[in-house]
């Protein structure tokens, strides 16, 4: 028998007669290992996962001419730098008045579809066979539920809803119109772009400094209310996780090291005897570090496993989109483990160098 398949035999024979003590060591290590799993796998993948909670929130870019309209080439210009990762939606706004009341009412001009795919967040109550959103403010304060007669210069017409929304900002308090219909009662052209940008926070800036170089004429803003709750949520999520990560590592390090201590007291004969027979402190501490490191990589195969899994249902609990494992953080995962159980072991280690054959083995 070959010295490393006696090393092998010793350490799962340590294992299997002590199973209660390695099964608390392989338990500890495998909670470790599922933390640190599903924390770095919904960390990697968190910023993805808010920008697409995110963008039912409306646009988070503006893009505004002070004096003039944009042209069909600038708005073609701000879909090529936005390409498929986002959404722009033209609007043109004018101030119409209804003619029962005098009530004067900002009317917007924009494709409606559009506009209601960029507003997923917005609660709509379909009201009618019409073609205009009309916002809960309007409709409790003005329409009542019935068709709204507006008037705009000379021309005027008759506003049916297809239904009432409710956005919780000042659109409550404005009517949404087809682009088309808007223009033929207005004649006011789009002066505005609303623009969704998803990605990083970073990946909006480039954007907008991308809009900003585009179109110097236009004015190209941010919505902070967005962006910056983006950035904040990212950054308090990702503290969070890593701190209570942080802290469960440590709890766990030191039931680790408690259970390794328990083990090296419990087999000081078995050790004594080793050094009695010829054995070095550093062959038994190296015995005892292979089988901490052994202990390590199957728990912390095993907490690869349920860490991706929890990470999965988080996933699709929280994000309705799953969040799928990382092959590349199980090398981590195990190296890391290893590691933690041997930082773990240093003190049952300098324990087990201090063992006396001679004294253990009289009963001492």
């Amino acid at each position: 028998m070959t010295r490393s398949q006696l090393l092998l035999r010793l350490l799962f024979k340590a294992a299997w007669v002590r199973k209660d003590r390695a099964l608390t060591a392989l338990i500890s290590v495998a909670v470790v290992a599922t933390i640190a799993t599903a924390a770095l796998t919904i960390y990697s993948d968190l910023e993805g996962k808010l920008s697409r909670e995110f963008r039912g929130f409306g646009a988070n870019v503006l893009v505004t001419r002070a004096s003039g309209i944009l042209s069909a080439d600038q708005l073609a210009g701000i879909r090529k730098i936005i390409g498929g990762n986002g959404e722009v939606v033209p609007v043109a706004y004018a101030i119409a008045t209804e003619t029962a009341s005098g009530a004067r009412i900002v009317v917007g001009g924009a494709d409606v579809i559009k506009l209601r795919r960029l507003n997923t967040s917005w609660s709509l109550s379909e009201s009618g066979p019409g073609n205009a959103l009309i916002g809960s403010r309007v409709d409790e304060t003005i329409a009542h539920g019935t068709d709204l007669h507006l008037s705009f210069g000379k021309a005027s017409a008759v506003i049916k809803a297809a239904g009432v929304f409710h956005s919780g900002s000042d659109d409550d308090s404005r009517i949404y119109l087809p682009l088309d219909d808007f223009v033929s009662l207005t004649g006011v052209q789009p002066n505005t772009a609303l623009v969704r940008v998803e990605g990083r926070p970073q990946e909006i800036q480039a954007a907008i400094s991308s809009l900003r170089t585009a179109l110097p004429e236009a004015d190209v803003q941010p919505v902070r209310q967005i962006t910056q709750a983006q950035t904040a949520v990212v950054g308090k999520t990702r503290s969070v996780v890593l701190a209570s990560s942080a802290v469960v590592v440590v709890l766990i390090m030191l039931c680790m090291a408690a259970t390794f201590t328990s083990s090296v007291l419990e087999r000081r004969r078995d050790f004594a005897v080793m050094k009695a027979l010829g054995a070095s402190n550093r062959t038994v501490s190296f015995l005892f570090a292979s089988e901490s490191a052994l202990l390590a990589l199957a728990g912390s195969a095993v907490g690869y496993v349920l860490g991706s899994g929890i990470a999965f249902w988080i996933g699709k609990a929280n994000f309705d989109a799953a969040i799928l494992p990382q092959p590349a953080l199980l090398l981590p995962v195990l190296l890391g483990s290893v590691i933690l159980a041997l930082i773990a072991s240093t003190a049952p280690l300098r324990l087990l160098q201090q063992i006396q054959p001679a004294g253990i083995l009289r009963g001492e």
